[in-house]
């Protein structure tokens, strides 16, 4: 990697620092080094989007605010635009933009409490204030205060987990909930300067920060730079153990262990999962314990295979639904008979309204009333559950689904079997080819359950082409039914070893 001179650093940012107070290495590389990020996936770009409109549905709550609308490339004029919105005894100010100590922010909100003393008000489109908004809002907090603003209250302005749309135009004060977070956000002030001056430090540096992978790829979001970072890693990295906790890694670290076939034998530590991922590394073999077998050769046929797609909107979508509630718009179902012969069954909602109660009905059709119902993790369960929950007149039908008929392969799998190839995942997608090596997910339009969300997210769009529609539906439909279709050849593989 190329080293990268310079005379001066970049200005930092309320987004900058929490991306430096996750990993100094992310933060070197967004501001050097960009073209190394991961390409945003259509479901990031998603879930942008929404964080986008429930900034703008915020804004509405406070009538005769401003909009500072320079862009981040213009930050001289947006902080000029906000300085008369400020002169002017607005009401409110939207992306008001400071700069001090060479940090700049944009304030989501700042209500006007009086002509010199303001709310500042953080919009996120999670459903509760997590632990990591707070040094969002301290740095904020140090901008404005360092900048001359009076700063009476900080809070963070969220989604309503329990608001329930009504139809029509939102209720704001309802779908929106505001928190008083001042105390907190102060009394991280005194670490701020501490935490700048430590980034402006390893960004002086002519190369990256030397940060092995770890839990903070992750935490308290996915890094954009975690391809970049993981690919020279050795192929059984230890971070592959299954529910590694940090204090697991922090130890293998002091080893001086990266690579799972360095783990000892006698490594204190080691879980039975852990341990039985360590042994079939070491040995380069695969395990199945014989009670996997027998537990899949008991079953009684018709034996279904079941799978779910869903969305889950951040602004809800449908009448009687909340922000985030996981909606199913699809199934696949194959069902093996005892002469071997398999039938599929398929349903993907075709319409703008909500699919949920048609579904249900449908898939009480498919799946009758007898029959084990395989599926892989809990999650359709929970799907079945709920929709009894929300259409009382099917609810017996549907948890008659769930008396004693639900087997789940992944838990199966999980508690039974091991293949180097797994690496350290029990997802589908890492099961289905190291098990089933003629069978994958390559070649499809569709390839996971996120692309399957944003894919029905796009074609529920009233504005879509018919044309755009059905090159949709197909994928969303060869998605599916490839994963009932890798439920029952993983099926007939275990069951048969």
């Amino acid at each position: 990697m190329a080293a990268v001179l310079k005379d001066k650093l970049p200005l930092l940012s309320k987004s900058r620092f929490m991306a430096g107070l996750q990993c100094h290495k992310r933060l070197y590389l967004e501001l050097f080094q960009p073209e190394l990020a991961d390409m945003v996936s259509a479901a990031q770009q998603l879930r942008f989007d929404a964080g986008t409109r429930v900034g703008e549905l915020a804004r509405e709550i406070f009538p005769g605010g401003v909009l500072i609308s320079e862009d981040h490339r213009h930050h001289k004029e947006a902080i000029e635009s906000t300085q008369k919105a400020l002169s002017r005894n607005v009401p409110a100010i939207f992306e008001a933009a400071f700069l001090h100590n060479d940090v700049r922010i944009r304030a989501d909100i700042l209500v006007r409490v009086d002509r010199d003393t303001f709310d500042l008000i953080e919009v996120k489109s999670t459903t509760e204030v997590k632990e990591a908004h707070l040094p969002d809002v301290a740095v904020q907090l140090y901008v404005l205060e360092g900048c001359g603003i009076k700063v009476r209250r900080a809070s963070l302005c969220h989604l309503n987990k329990e608001y329930v749309y009504q139809g029509g135009e939102y209720d704001l004060q309802q779908l929106f909930s505001i928190e008083d977070v001042t105390e907190e956000a102060r009394e991280l002030l005194p670490h701020v300067l501490v935490l700048l001056e430590e980034m402006r430090q390893a960004l002086w540096s002519l190369e990256p920060p030397e940060i092995k992978p770890g839990k903070q790829c992750g935490k308290p979001y996915p890094c954009p730079f975690t391809g970049h970072c993981h690919e020279n890693l050795p192929e059984h990295h230890v971070g592959q153990l299954p529910r590694a906790s940090e204090k697991l890694l922090l130890s293998l670290k002091e080893e001086g262990i990266e690579d799972i076939r360095d783990i000892p034998a006698t490594f204190a530590g080691l879980n039975a999962t852990q341990q039985r991922v360590r042994d079939c590394v070491v040995d380069d073999c695969v395990y199945i314990d014989p009670y996997l077998p027998r537990v899949l050769g008991r079953l009684e046929y018709p034996i279904h295979f079941l799978d779910f797609e869903t969305f889950n909107p951040a602004l809800p979508v449908y009448v009687g639904t909340r922000p985030y509630q996981v909606i199913p718009f699809q199934w696949s179902v194959h069902t093996l008979t005892e002469d071997g012969k398999l039938r599929h069954k398929e349903y993907l909602h075709d319409g703008l309204d909500d699919p949920r109660e048609s579904l249900a009905k449908s898939l009480l059709k498919a799946l009758g009333t007898d029959g084990p119902i395989v599926v892989y993790s809990s999650f359709e369960a929970t799907r079945i559950r709920e929709l009894a929950e929300d259409f009382p007149h099917l609810s017996k039908d549907l948890l008659a689904l769930l008396d004693g008929r639900i087997v789940d392969l992944l838990k199966l799998v999980r508690d039974n079997c091991y293949h180097p190839e797994f690496h350290g995942s029990f997802s589908i997608k890492s099961v289905l080819p190291a098990l089933v090596t003629d069978l994958d997910y390559s070649g499809l339009e569709i390839s996971d359950g996120e692309q399957a969300s944003a894919a029905y997210m796009e074609m529920i769009q009233p504005e879509m082409s018919n044309k755009r529609r059905k090159e949709l539906r197909r994928g969303l439909l060869a998605y599916c039914k490839r994963d009932t279709e890798a439920e029952v050849r993983l099926f007939n593989y275990l069951r048969r070893y």
